[in-house]
């Protein structure tokens, strides 16, 4: 398996094609297999690098509190041990949380950013939500009924009802079941973390107002039928990286990127060739 030993930890990581890099960051408690509707389109174009972030799957477990800066971290190294100065950073969800820590620790790694369905900041809905799972997740184990939850929350109805859709339902419980619910609080508080919503993190600066800092060009798109990361939030991102170009996607739920992925590879080459995006 490939293994790169950085900052104390073992990432497990998988690079292919022949082309400028493009780091693909996954989702709240997710891996590898979170890109597969994209990644074998993109390598065509790309040298696509997917990895399970510390703490997940095949990387190094850790009891320890993570937050997407210490992910962010991680990546930049990951970036050095293979040999590249800089990549195309793109961020789904939480992972959008984790490219842009990149884009704000690590400048000078990042190409471009793409953010897909990310936030800068939590309202009181999407707290009670976090809340709520790590409860549940205790009360309940990580199995079918964990799985169900996060699915209600994360797609969108056509994509549901699409035939397609048990086999990755089955898959999503694989990566559910991954997690000891010790684990997925850990991870759900990585989220709250970011959203300044932990208890003591009151008065911190938000990471909405760091965004300014980030010049290099910038793509945040959203599903319109995102009931989890409503597209609020990507327009508050939007708004604060002046430069940024912002796309919707109207038939999309949270994660576009499963469930429109011809429509997120043609904007993601798109972005990256400079071609006006429709």
């Amino acid at each position: 398996m490939p293994m790169a030993a950085v900052n104390n930890t073992h990432i497990y990581y998988e690079a292919k094609g022949d082309g400028p890099p493009i780091m693909l960051l996954p989702g709240l408690g997710r891996g590898v297999s979170y890109f597969d509707a994209i990644e074998p389109v993109l390598r065509k174009h790309f040298t696509t690098i997917v990895m399970d972030p510390r703490g997940i799957d095949r990387s190094s477990r850790t009891d320890d509190s993570l937050t997407a800066e210490v992910w962010a971290d991680d990546f930049a190294a990951l970036l050095a041990h293979l040999g590249f100065a800089r990549a195309h950073i793109l961020g789904s969800s939480h992972g959008g949380s984790m490219a842009m820590a990149m884009a704000l620790q690590h400048p000078s790694t990042v190409e471009t950013l793409m953010l897909f369905g990310a936030f800068s900041q939590l309202n009181r809905f999407i707290t009670l939500n976090l809340n709520l799972r790590i409860r549940l997740a205790h009360k309940l184990g990580m199995d079918e009924d964990m799985r169900d939850f996060i699915a209600l929350w994360t797609f969108g109805h056509e994509f549901l009802d699409h035939p397609n859709a048990d086999k990755f339902l089955e898959t999503h419980l694989k990566a559910v079941r991954e997690h000891t619910p010790e684990r997925y609080a850990m991870i759900c508080r990585s989220m709250l973390n970011w959203g300044r919503k932990l208890p003591g993190q009151e008065g911190e600066t938000i990471v909405t107002d760091l965004l300014h800092r980030i010049t290099c060009p910038t793509l945040v798109t959203c599903g319109l039928r995102d009931f989890w990361i409503p597209a609020l939030f990507s327009k508050i991102i939007a708004d604060k990286i002046k430069h940024s170009i912002y796309v919707e996607m109207p038939h999309c739920g949270h994660i576009a990127v499963r469930e429109d992925p011809e429509g997120c590879t043609k904007m993601i080459t798109d972005f990256v060739a400079g071609r006006a995006l429709n």
